[in-house]
């Protein structure tokens, strides 16, 4: 599992467009452009696991509209059925909060995959309930 870390960084080229003749240049990083790529690296180490708990709650809220439907009185849903969307809706609502501490801050269990930035989160969602339809009614 690859959680960043801390580190120092080191100097490397960046690329920019020479104006004058059109083409891509490889230029030595000023100290400047080292100093501010390290406070950015360093800020989200600091932050890693409220943004990637940001980032699953993200996904998990635009997940949500796509089961509103569900929620409405004439969805005509069994009683099973609303049930399970409704317990559905609640898990992808507190996604996040099932993963962080009290605090907001610090994650439950570190060594939970989920952390991984780099494996993809689809496989963390729930699957969403099949729908299951009260009987229609014949009409006399």
């Amino acid at each position: 599992m690859a959680i960043p870390k801390k580190m120092k960084l080191e100097r490397s080229g960046t690329i920019s467009l020479n104006h004058e003749t059109g083409k891509h240049e490889t230029r030595e990083e000023t100290d400047e452009q080292l100093a501010e790529r390290q406070k950015m690296y360093d800020d989200f180490v600091e932050n890693f696991f409220i943004i990637r708990a940001r980032d699953i709650q993200n996904v998990a809220d635009s997940i949500l509209p796509a089961t509103d439907w569900t929620q409405l009185l004439d969805s005509n849903l069994t009683d099973k059925s609303l049930a399970e969307f409704t317990a559905y809706r609640k898990k992808l609502k507190e996604m996040s909060k099932s993963l962080m501490k009290a605090d907001g801050v610090t994650p439950k269990n570190k060594k939970n995959s989920i952390w991984d930035p780099d494996l993809s989160l689809d496989e963390y969602f729930p699957e969403p309930p099949e729908p299951e339809y009260k009987p229609e009614e014949e009409e006399e």
